[in-house]
């Protein structure tokens, strides 16, 4: 490809050699077809630099071995393929010369837009030397969850006067992932009414964490200071505790609303962040305290995960929330009716939805509460995103606020938990707020 610098000289030599030849000007047509000899001389060598559009992704190579592209090789290593959100993910990304000329390189290494470059640069340019290597090293920040891949590495080669440049991409990919972040619970408040009794599970009736009243004892070295019941102190001169009846153990279901309308409001403040972050704390908990935990995903698709236990289904549903995209516009009644044979009776059931947009939410609530089951309800509202980013007024705010405390007063009157949860309100905050507590 020709530089300004080569198209300038190109031009200089054309007019030169015109006028030569209209003068009869032997030296300027001599000049005119040195400097043209000089530009053919120059795009031969940068042939040299050439490179092509091949190459394989990066889960296809290991060790040491690169993406080779002519006489470029590039090869990128990350410091984790997992992490959380807002976390940082260190890039390095290694450069190598192997033809016996020196090149001129810019390289650039392409990031997804969400991304922000927190350290160092995805850019270069520089001479490298005949087989020789240089590193390309940046830390980028991850704000969103997503799957995300970092490539393709853009690579423009010059020759040494400037005058020619080959651009090509080099098809060098790295797949990694980003999960919803989570918050530490110390108490939901949910427990199901119909727990389930397994080996391995802590029976009801027995002390543990919990959230109902069990039976005082002794205090000893190591307790918590907040279990402390200083009314039985000041009665008995003796430090007693409080101690919880442990939660049975029990399917806890968690719906979330990925519907397009999810999306509403600023990328990183919106129903969906918050919907997927929430079910990620939830999960985490209630695993942590030994409940089976089954997650639904509804957009234009339903996406389930299987009610199971452990590490294991937390990683399964942290990979599923992180995938959520907010796009089609499913009915919450189409997801209840499909559910609702396959769901052990007594279940805790926790929604995750902006409210919006759904005419159905009302009846679909109104069944699982007719068949007791326990409902809670999280709303992140769009409306406080949308205004918050200035892009409805006041008086529009308003009216439609108040259609919103319409809907919440009416699901509150079947008998459902339901908070409407302010963008900067806590988790835990706003559950106790649903719970009545």
């Amino acid at each position: 490809m020709w530089s300004r610098k080569s198209a300038m000289l190109g031009s200089l030599a054309v007019a030169m050699y015109l006028l030569g030849l209209t003068l009869r000007n032997t030296q300027l047509v001599t000049i005119a077809v040195v400097i043209f000899v000089f530009l053919t001389w120059a795009a031969l060598l940068g042939n040299h630099a050439d490179v092509a559009s091949s190459g394989r992704r990066a889960d296809e190579w290991s060790g040491e071995e690169g993406i080779a592209l002519g006489n470029v090789v590039a090869m990128r290593k990350l410091s984790s393929a997992r992490m959380f959100e807002d976390g940082e993910l260190n890039v390095t990304l290694r450069m190598q010369n192997t033809s016996s000329l020196p090149k001129i390189l810019e390289v650039r290494d392409r990031v997804p837009e969400v991304m922000r470059i927190k350290e160092g640069a995805n850019y270069i340019l520089m001479e490298l030397g005949p087989r020789r290597e240089t590193f390309i090293e940046y830390t980028v920040e991850c704000p969103l969850r997503g799957f995300y891949s970092l490539g393709p590495v853009a690579v423009r080669i010059q020759d040494a006067f400037g005058l020619f440049h080959k651009e090509k991409e080099l098809h060098v990919y790295n797949d990694f992932l980003v999960f919803p972040k989570m918050e530490d619970l110390k108490e939901t408040f949910v427990k199901s009414r119909v727990p389930k009794i397994f080996t391995g599970a802590v029976n009801i009736r027995q002390p543990g964490p919990g959230s109902e009243f069990y039976s005082l004892r002794e205090y000893f070295e190591g307790d918590s200071f907040r279990a402390i019941n200083w009314s039985a102190y000041a009665r008995s001169g003796k430090l007693m505790v409080n101690e919880r009846e442990r939660d049975a153990v029990s399917d806890v279901i968690i719906i979330v609303d990925s519907r397009a309308v999810a999306e509403t409001g600023p990328v990183s403040r919106n129903a969906l962040v918050y919907s997927t972050r929430a079910a990620a704390s939830l999960a985490k908990y209630f695993l942590g305290r030994r409940d089976s935990v089954g997650v639904i995903v509804y957009g234009d698709e339903v996406v389930s995960v299987d009610r199971d236990t452990g590490k294991k289904q937390l990683y399964v549903i942290l990979t599923k929330l992180a995938g959520a995209v907010a796009r089609g516009n499913i009915p919450l009644q189409v997801v209840v009716n499909r559910i609702l044979p396959h769901i052990n009776k007594g279940s805790p059931i926790i929604f995750l939805s902006n409210l919006e947009d759904d005419p159905t939410i009302v009846n679909a609530l109104r069944d699982f509460r007719a068949r007791d089951f326990d409902v809670t309800v999280l709303s992140p509202s769009s409306l406080e995103f949308e205004f918050d980013a200035k892009r409805i007024d006041r008086t529009g705010y308003e009216v439609m606020k108040t259609e919103r405390d319409v809907l919440i007063g009416e699901l509150r009157g079947l008998g459902v938990n339901i908070m409407d949860w302010e963008p900067d309100m806590l988790l835990s905050t706003a559950l106790a707020g649903a719970r009545g507590f």
